[in-house]
């Protein structure tokens, strides 16, 4: 999150203490910074990565690492084992290149497999948990809202107000002022240093005016020793910036007489938005000194009632971009998580597409971020979402139907036997919020909060490539112009559409593998207004099945479901004599799959006939043992 100034985003670290638990990161995207060697010689340093693992490079693709006994960067080579960086005690120089057998002279780093476990166990040293448990609270409130139609996570709606402290040093006085700094939060409307508006006028906009999140900007503190005291590179970030951050709240509280309980707190009665931003550059390395990065105070401070919780800290340089403040904002007011790859294998699913992913740190979207998914503008209060799945909707709309983009009101189809699972349905035109996303059409998201950022291929949120090539997931770009569903007759969404690898999410089965009945044709090119056609792809009764079943396995049949206008349902199976196959009806009631009848001889052959009301159904087929080939017949 170096200075506010794009290319550079934020980072997490090691925190000597394990209770200075880091929270969450943007991910750097060939984000380069300037670093002083103990000679005096400056390097131009280049890092990608974020919060988990990155990799800093010098100009001509040499591996970098910090260096303790040299007190600098030096050239880094891969272990023995191939699992870890170390240091060849040659401090890195200008004067000194290097020539590699790859084509673009890059130095070879981990490998993806080491990589990934070094994300992993660093999140779970960070967090005290797995990334895949890190979004248990997306997931409870996904399912609260899913069933009442009210999000839990629904607090960011109204006044917000944040706290937003500038910091400089004895030796190195604050160049920008307290007025600019506040005119970049707050201001109505906002052009300075190139952005498109402020940090309000962002959250303004992107909510449809639901969320007004201002801060309160201080006058300097001037901290009580030099910047290198708190840029000391042989400690990790967190420490030095705990203490400064502690002085100044100290300073506040005592000197200042500033009064918290102006400040917006969550349940517990914690900052919900606490900002530090410090003159000049971090002085340090990645995840040492003062790295920027997002954490939790500890001890926490307190005053009267008021304490904190999370905090963001980064520098200020000479100009501010609103990029990286607005991703961390949306961290610490709006509790989202990061959907871009922890483990550096892939651009994330979303990337450039949402502001939790990419979307925050290209040349221009640093100025003019992209809006937050659908799904979590949702979850935030700010969209209202009409549901399209029969099976949960009786009154869904169907056939022609169109949607506006930017106008807050979504189409949503649920997974009726997953309440967290469902694909959002939006148009995303080039223009306004969206003017610096890659491209524009009709977008799928496809959420489910079991999904992990470590896992590319499940994340939080995937959305749904027309191209079909998941370019983004398998590291080739952040994004490009045939991502999303514009006119071509070729780029529909159903059960076989972009392609049928559905392990990796590129139709509209569910992960479960089960067809979700959604179908997307007929999609009117790019334009504010997109038209298409939706349909319920369903199969109705009075057909035969035929499949397979391993010991312990189900199917469903027809899948997702039926509707059924009322009458007598009859269902047979036949399976083979070595096994014992089970046969179950279910009927959607009250927002759950309720059984009806059932039929479990100690064989394999099974007969249900049921006098049932009209309303949705689905038929099981399941193994209670053995395996083998069986013969679904359903009539009415």
């Amino acid at each position: 999150m170096r200075n506010y100034n794009g290319n550079h985003l934020l980072a997490g670290l090691v925190l000597a203490a394990a209770s200075l638990a880091v929270q969450a990161g943007v991910p750097y995207l060939n984000h380069t910074y300037d670093y002083k060697q103990p000679n005096g010689e400056v390097l131009k340093v280049k890092v990608d990565g974020n919060s988990y693992y990155a990799e800093e490079r010098a100009p001509d693709g040499s591996l970098l690492v910090y260096d303790a006994a040299k007190k600098g960067l030096c050239y880094a080579e891969v272990n023995a084992a191939g699992d870890a960086l170390v240091s060849t005690g040659v401090l890195a120089s200008n004067a000194r290149m290097r020539a590699f057998s790859t084509s673009d002279k890059k130095q070879p780093g981990l490998s993806k497999e080491a990589r990934a476990l070094r994300a992993k166990e660093r999140y779970e040293k960070m967090h005290g948990h797995s990334p895949e448990a890190a979004n248990e609270k997306v997931r409870k409130a996904t399912i609260a809202a899913n069933s009442t139609g009210i999000s839990p996570m629904a607090v960011a709606t109204g006044p917000i107000r944040g706290l937003t402290v500038i910091i400089d040093f004895p030796n190195l006085p604050g160049t920008l002022t307290q007025a600019q700094v506040s005119s970049f939060l707050n201001d109505l409307p906002y052009t300075g240093f190139g952005n498109a508006s402020s940090v309000r006028g962002y959250f303004l906009g992107v909510s449809g005016n639901k969320l007004d999140y201002s801060n309160t900007v201080t006058r300097y503190y001037r901290a009580r020793q030099n910047k290198s005291y708190y840029a000391d590179a042989t400690l990790d970030a967190g420490r030095r910036s705990q203490e400064l951050i502690t002085e100044a709240l100290n300073w506040l509280k005592t000197t200042e007489n500033f009064d918290f309980s102006t400040l917006t707190r969550d349940s517990n009665n914690r900052i919900k938005g606490l900002n530090f931003l410090y003159a000049g550059e971090p002085d340090s390395p990645w995840s040492k000194g003062l790295w920027p990065h997002m954490s939790t105070l500890s001890p926490r401070f307190c005053s009267g009632a008021v304490c904190t919780n999370t905090y963001q800290i980064t520098n200020m340089s000479t100009q501010l971009s609103i990029g990286t403040f607005v991703h961390e904002s949306g961290h610490l007011v709006m509790d989202w998580p990061d959907l871009y790859d922890y483990d550096g294998s892939s651009h994330g699913s979303v990337a450039s597409f949402c502001l939790m992913g990419y979307g925050s740190v290209g040349q221009l979207s640093k100025f003019r971020p992209v809006p937050p998914n659908g799904f979590f503008r949702y979850l935030a209060g700010w969209d209202t979402v009409t549901e399209l799945n029969p099976a949960v909707n009786r009154s869904a709309p169907t056939g022609r139907l169109s949607h506006t983009s930017g106008a807050h009101a979504l189409y949503r189809w649920s997974n009726p036997a997953n309440a967290s699972e469902a694909f959002y349905v939006e148009a995303m035109h080039k223009s306004g919020d969206n003017t610096n996303q890659p491209d524009e059409g009709l977008a799928v998201f496809h959420t489910d909060p079991s999904g992990s950022n470590t896992n590319e291929w499940k994340p939080y949120v995937q959305m749904e490539h027309a191209d079909g090539r998941r370019d983004m997931e398998n590291n080739v770009n952040s994004g490009d112009a045939t991502d999303l569903f514009d006119g071509v007759a070729t780029r529909s969404f159903s059960d076989t559409l972009p392609n049928a690898l559905t392990a990796r999410g590129t139709n509209s089965k569910w992960w479960n593998g089960f067809g979700s009945g959604l179908s997307v044709t007929n999609i009117a090119v790019p334009a504010k207004t997109i038209a298409f056609d939706v349909g319920s792809g369903n199969v109705t009764p009075g057909q035969t099945y035929n499949g397979y079943l391993a010991v312990g396995a189900q199917a469903i049949h027809p899948s997702p479901w039926f509707d059924y206008a009322g009458g007598t349902i009859k269902a047979t199976l036949a399976g083979p004599s070595t096994a014992d196959f089970e046969l179950k009806l279910e009927r959607w009631t009250n927002n759950a799959w309720l059984k009806v009848a059932e039929s479990t001889s100690p064989t394999s052959t099974e007969s249900i006939s049921y006098p049932g009301p009209a309303g949705y159904y689905r038929i099981t087929v399941y193994s209670y043992s053995g395996a083998g080939n069986y013969t679904l017949t359903v009539t009415k």
